[in-house]
């Protein structure tokens, strides 16, 4: 490789901004929920759900990971901090999902309801 300091560079800068982004998102679930259901389809397909109806709305700023074993987020990460919308979804025994939304009120309103859609 011709500039091994650049990539080295660029790989930190990846894993800094998502450890950043972690981070924000993990005092975002500390807050109070503005929504909250359960699905009667399974997480991934859930998860898949919200995903096509959020899109459209997240131009772009869209992102899904697992926050731990079983668990699934989908973040919506806006220019300024009242933007973000996060959900948090957990499969349950029956089969079911179980989810819960956080974020600012007016801004996570339209995705609230577009969560409940997949329900």
């Amino acid at each position: 490789m011709k500039f091994p300091a650049l990539a080295t560079t660029a790989a930190c800068a990846l894993v800094l901004s998502g450890c950043a982004a972690s981070m924000d998102d993990a005092s975002l679930m500390k807050t109070v929920p503005v929504g909250a259901g359960t699905s009667h389809i399974a997480i991934y397909p859930f998860i898949e759900c919200v995903k096509a109806k959020w899109s459209p709305q997240a131009a772009g700023k869209l992102r899904q990971y697992a926050p731990d074993s079983d668990g699934q987020v989908l973040a919506v990460r806006g220019a300024t901090s009242g933007d973000s919308v996060l959900l948090y979804a957990q499969p349950s025994a029956a089969g079911t999902t179980g989810y819960t939304i956080y974020g600012d009120v007016v801004a996570a309103s339209r995705y609230v309801a577009a969560a409940h859609t997949c329900d």
